[in-house]
C-alpha cells in the first residue's frame, strides 16, 4: 500500500489550525490510515486502497478537518462553463484508449509545497487507483502554452516530438526503447499499431499518452493556469481520478473551468462533472449493523464529520450527499462504516459473542495452507487475483468454447462482469501484465471459483482450486508434471492416475488429466501457442489446475 509524506506545517495551513504532531499521531489513524512515523516536521502515513482521495496533503487535511469537527459537512467544487476549451476525440483512438476527461484550473499558486504534493499524488494515483497507468493516466500542463481546440488521436511509431526533459526530437518507438518512463510503461501499448497522442490546434504535441508529456508545455513555479487531462480504458476510473485532482486544487483556492469534449459516437460532454452523489440511508439499518441506538440527528452529525451532507427526509430515511472525491462509497454499508468511524471504534462496547461453539480453522483452509507450503517449496510465488473477470479472458483468450457462468447484475465495468469458473486465466493475465519483469516467472494461487449448480439455494457453488503457472524459456510438460506428482506424493497419495487429455487451452499431446479412481481432479500441460498469442505472451507457459475440495475429500 502507498506511503505518503506530509509536511506538518503545510497540513496545518490547509486546516487553518495549529495541530501538534502528537495529536496528529493519535487521531489520524482513526480515519483508517496507518501511521508510519515522523522525521522532523514531516510525518508519513500508509493509505489504504479504498481512500485514494487521501493520497495528498490536501485530501488528508480535508478528511482530518471534518473528523476533528473543525470544518465539517460537504465541500462542493464548482467548474465554470467555458466553450473555448474543446477536445475533439478521433474515431481511431476509440479502440486504443477511448476515454478522456479534462479540466482547466486557473489562479493556481504553484508553491513548492503544492508542486511536491501534486507530484506525489500523481505518482501514487498512477500506482494504485490507475493500475500503473493502464486504467487511467494523468497529464498536467501549462495552459498558456496550449492552443485550443485539442485533438485526441493516434499516431504511428515513427511520429516525433521533444519529450519532457529532453532536448531533441524522438520517435514514439525510441521513447519506449530508450527513456526510463518509456521502458516502464511500454507494456501498456503492446500489440498496438498506433499510439495515443494529444495535439493542440497548431499540431504541437502535448503528450504521448500514457507515457510522457512534451517538454514545451511543462509546468514550473511561475505557472498560474493549468490544463489537466485524464485518459484511460475505464470511464469510471478516469472520472474518479479527475474529481480527486480538482478537489486538491480547489482546496488551494484555484478556480475550475469545464472542458468540452466531442466524441465521434456519443456526441458532446462537459467535464468535470462536479455534481455530488445522493444516497438514501435507513437509520434502523445503521443501528442494526452497528449495534447502537443512534437518533437521526446523531447519524447526521457523524456523517457531517466524515465530509458528507445529510438531511432527514422522515424518521425512516436520511438523504446523504456524498462528496465527489469519495470514490469508495458504493453501497449503504460504506455510509454505515463512516458513521462507525465518526462514532469512534474505541467507543463501542466490547461484547462476548452469544454462541456456545469453540472456533477452529476450517479443515479445507488447513489443507489449502499445506498446499501453499508445498508450492513455495518448489520456489513458486503466491499471487492473489480477483474472482471477478470477463468472458473474453475466461473463454476467447483461452481458446475454449463459451459456457454458461455466473454473471454480475448491473456491473460497474465490462472488465469485471462475470465470476470466474476456473483459475488459469487469472494466472495467465498476471503473466501478461508482468512481461517487463525478468524471468523465470513461476506463480501459483489458491483461490475460489464459482460453478453453476441448480440444486443449491443460490444456484451456484463455490469451489476452491489450486492453479500454478511456470513461465520461462525452458518450461515444458515434464516440468509441470513433476510438480503435480511431487505434490501428490507429499500428500501421501500414491493411487493417482495420469492420462492423456484433450483441452483447447493446451498443446495437443502435451496435456494430461490427473485423478483418483474414476474421479478427475484436474488438468495440466503446456499452454497452446494460440492462447499465448491471444495474451501477447512471448515466453512458453506450462500450467496446472487442481480441485482442492475434491482432493481433500479423497485423502
Amino acid at each position: 500500500m502507498p506511503v505518503i509524506n506530509i509536511n506538518r506545517n503545510d497540513f496545518c495551513r490547509l486546516i487553518g489550525h495549529e495541530i501538534p504532531m502528537k495529536t496528529i499521531e493519535e487521531r489520524i489513524p482513526m480515519l483508517g490510515v496507518g501511521w508510519e512515523g515522523t522525521e522532523g516536521e514531516e510525518f508519513s502515513i500508509e493509505v489504504f486502497p479504498n481512500r485514494p482521495d487521501m493520497l495528498s496533503v490536501e485530501g488528508l487535511a480535508r478528511a482530518f478537518s471534518s473528523f476533528m469537527n473543525i470544518e465539517r459537512g460537504l465541500r462542493e467544487y464548482k467548474a465554470e462553463p467555458a466553450e473555448e476549451f474543446l477536445i475533439v476525440v478521433q474515431p481511431k483512438v476509440m479502440n486504443v484508449r477511448p476515454f478522456i476527461v479534462s479540466c482547466v484550473v486557473k489562479n493556481v499558486d504553484l508553491s513548492d509545497d503544492l508542486i511536491r504534493s501534486v507530484i506525489q499524488m500523481q505518482e501514487k494515483l498512477h500506482v494504485t487507483h490507475c493500475r500503473k497507468r493502464k486504467k487511467a493516466a494523468i497529464g498536467i500542463y501549462d495552459l498558456e502554452k496550449i492552443s485550443f481546440p485539442l485533438t485526441y488521436t493516434t499516431e504511428k511509431r515513427t511520429f516525433k516530438y521533444v519529450p519532457l526533459e529532453e532536448k531533441q526530437e524522438m520517435s514514439l518507438q525510441e521513447i519506449l526503447e530508450k527513456l526510463p518512463k518509456g521502458k516502464d510503461y511500454a507494456w501498456i501499448l503492446e500489440g498496438m499499431n498506433e499510439y495515443p497522442i494529444l495535439l493542440d490546434s497548431r499540431g504541437k504535441t502535448l503528450s504521448f499518452i500514457p507515457i510522457l508529456n512534451a517538454d514545451e508545455n511543462k509546468i514550473d513555479n511561475k505557472t498560474k493556469n493549468l490544463f489537466i487531462e485524464v485518459t484511460g480504458t475505464d470511464e469510471k476510473t478516469v472520472t474518479e481520478v479527475l474529481n480527486i485532482i480538482i478537489s486538491t486544487f480547489g482546496d488551494r483556492g484555484a478556480k475550475m473551468h469545464k472542458v468540452k469534449i466531442k466524441y465521434p459516437d456519443t456526441g458532446i460532454i462537459y467535464t468535470p462533472n462536479t455534481s455530488p452523489k445522493m444516497m438514501s440511508l435507513e437509520p434502523k439499518y445503521v443501528n442494526k449493523i452497528l449495534g447502537l441506538n443512534l437518533r437521526n440527528y446523531e447519524i447526521i452529525e457523524y456523517l457531517q464529520r466524515m465530509g458528507h451532507d445529510a438531511v432527514e427526509i422522515n424518521k425512516e430515511n436520511i438523504e446523504v450527499t456524498i462528496p465527489i472525491y469519495r470514490t469508495d462509497i458504493m453501497h449503504a454499508m460504506d455510509i454505515v462504516e463512516d458513521v462507525a468511524i465518526a462514532f469512534g471504534y474505541e467507543n463501542f462496547e466490547a461484547v462476548i459473542p452469544n454462541i456456545s461453539t469453540i472456533g477452529e480453522e476450517n479443515p479445507l483452509e488447513v489443507f489449502a495452507s499445506r498446499l501453499r507450503s508445498l508450492m513455495v517449496g518448489h520456489e513458486l510465488q503466491e499471487v492473489f487475483t480477483f474472482i471477478l473477470t470477463n468472458k473474453k479472458n475466461l473463454f476467447n483468450k483461452m481458446n475454449v468454447k463459451e459456457t454458461e457462468i455466473a454473471e454480475t447484475a448491473n456491473p460497474k465495468t465490462e472488465e469485471y462482469n462475470v465470476v470466474r469458473n476456473w483459475l488459469l486465466p487469472s494466472l495467465i493475465e498476471i503473466l501478461e501484465r508482468n512481461q517487463h519483469h525478468e524471468y523465470p516467472q513461476n506463480i501459483f494461487e489458491v483461490g475460489d471459483v464459482v460453478i453453476l449448480n441448480p440444486y443449491t439455494d443460490t444456484g451456484t457453488e463455490t469451489k476452491k482450486r489450486l492453479a500454478l503457472a511456470m513461465c520461462h524459456s525452458k518450461t515444458n510438460f515434464a516440468e509441470i508434471k513433476s510438480i503435480v506428482e511431487s505434490m501428490m506424493k507429499n500428500l501421501g497419495i500414491n493411487n493417482y492416475k495420469i492420462e492423456e487429455a484433450e483441452h483447447k487451452s493446451f498443446v495437443a499431446g502435451r496435456c494430461a488429466k490427473i485423478g483418483i479412481d474414476s474421479i478427475e481432479l484436474g488438468v495440466f500441460g503446456e499452454i497452446n501457442p494460440v492462447v499465448l498469442e491471444n495474451w501477447k505472451l512471448e515466453m512458453p507457459v506450462s500450467t496446472a489446475e487442481i480441485d482442492i475440495d475434491l482432493l481433500q475429500k479423497l485423502i
